[in-house]
C-alpha cells in the first residue's frame, strides 16, 4: 500500500481536527457492483485481526486479511476525496 503526500497530509489534518479520543482511521472493504472496493472509516474498536500502521502520528488500522489486496494500491486525495488506485490505474 502506498500513500501519496496529498493523502498523508489530509489524513494528518483529519486526525488532528476531526477525530475524538480513542477514534482512529480504518481501511475497510466495501462491496459494490464490480467487486470489492476500499474505503476509509472512523472506528473505535481494534481486534487481533488488525494490522496497525502509524503514519506521521496517525493510527490507521487495516484487517490483516486485506493486506495482500492492498499491495499494489495507492491511496491519494483529490477534490472528490480519498481515491484508491491499483497499479493498473483502475479505481478500487
Amino acid at each position: 500500500m502506498n500513500i501519496t503526500d496529498a493523502a498523508k497530509s489530509e489524513l494528518v489534518r483529519f486526525s488532528r481536527e476531526e477525530l475524538q479520543g480513542g477514534e482512529f482511521i480504518r481501511v475497510t472493504r466495501a462491496y459494490q457492483c464490480g467487486g470489492p472496493r476500499f474505503q476509509l472509516t472512523v472506528d473505535v474498536d481494534q481486534t487481533k485481526m488488525d494490522e496497525r500502521i502509524t503514519l506521521d502520528g496517525v493510527t490507521i488500522l487495516i484487517e490483516k486479511s486485506c493486506l495482500n489486496l492492498m499491495n499494489d494500491v495507492t491511496i491519494d486525495f483529490a477534490d472528490e476525496g480519498f481515491v484508491f488506485e491499483s497499479a493498473t490505474n483502475s479505481p478500487c
